[in-house]
């Protein structure tokens, strides 16, 4: 009964302030690129960004979304690598106050979503690697953080997965660095295959940026040296706070060929 109550509460508070932010969205855009001379598409996403904290801060009062930083300072623009179990992942960006986009797909499927996405600039993960690698270097430049899910899925058991080169390739190519986010209690609240959200704390460890190193002539040594360290900071971090983040493939992801292939 309270997970019923919980879903009915959620989805009327969330039709609710979806209409309502679509209504107050053109005075919000037009007070951003008056006032601090944004882009249109910057203005969205910092609106979009808006959204996410009201939706995962203030809608579920009794247990908001958490974030706790091992970092002093974010840097000025940079790429999000992050663990992704469940459908709420992105909206939990909101909690993060930096401009914000996403590489994904299915939200571009979506109407009214998809018609957002677009304006705001977000990357398509379904136009292919060269247009999202194009996309992704024009937000970094515009100062916009990028997200982007390594496993390429959301975990269907709560394992931390392989990770693919996209990432890691794109650090590499801008100079941007990296930084790991692990999402803990997600997959718990939306795993894949539920339709109804369960009652219960999500937080947010935002780590250390991880710098491209600049002394390795092999691209693709580069990218697998860094594929390797990131994923071992957040399997680390997902164990110490009482994760399982076994990588769910036999054997080290990272002990194979290096991929060739910049797939995200």
């Amino acid at each position: 009964m309270k997970k019923l109550l919980w879903n009915v509460y959620f989805w009327l508070v969330f039709l609710v302030l979806t209409s309502v932010g679509i209504l107050l969205l053109p005075s919000i855009l037009v007070t951003q690129i008056l006032l601090f001379s944004r882009s249109l598409p910057s203005a969205l996403r910092r609106a979009i960004r808006w959204y996410g904290w009201v939706l995962v801060c203030l809608v579920p009062f009794m247990s908001p979304v958490r974030v706790r930083y091992s970092t002093r300072e974010l840097p000025e623009s940079a790429i999000f690598v992050a663990n992704h179990n469940s459908a709420i992942d992105p909206y939990l960006f909101g909690a993060i106050p930096v401009e914000n986009s996403f590489v994904t797909s299915w939200p571009f499927r979506i109407p009214v979503y998809g018609f957002f996405m677009r304006l705001a600039g977000y990357a398509n993960a379904e136009e292919g690697w060269d247009a999202v690698r194009s996309r992704c270097k024009a937000l970094l430049d515009e100062g916009s953080y990028v997200t982007i899910w390594p496993e390429g899925h959301r975990s269907r058991n709560n394992q931390l997965g392989r990770f693919k080169n996209g990432a890691f390739s794109l650090a590499i190519e801008t100079g941007r660095p990296l930084v790991p986010v692990c999402i803990l209690g997600a997959g718990k609240i939306l795993s894949p295959g539920e339709r109804l959200m369960a009652c219960g704390e999500v937080t947010l460890i935002v780590l250390d940026p991880v710098y491209p190193g600049d002394d390795i002539g092999d691209d693709a040594l580069a990218v697998r040296q860094l594929r390797s360290e990131v994923h071992k900071i957040i399997e680390q971090t997902l164990r110490e706070n009482g994760q399982f983040a076994d990588v769910d493939l036999p054997g080290c992801p990272l002990s194979g060929p290096v991929e060739t292939s910049n797939t995200m």
